[in-house]
């Protein structure tokens, strides 16, 4: 194995930085559906 992660999420997961809510979903997403804070996507590759 060469070191990198193979995982690969089918959807996005995001975390509200202001309620720690959290949503999938196959879209972009920019603010959180629940209190309109800004999100980060947790779904990323991990290397």
């Amino acid at each position: 194995m060469d070191g990198i992660d193979p995982y690969r999420p089918d959807e996005s997961v995001y975390e509200c930085v202001e309620c720690n809510g959290r949503f999938r979903t196959n879209d972009h997403l920019s603010s959180c559906e629940g209190c309109g804070g800004d999100v980060q996507n947790i779904a990323v590759p991990r290397e």
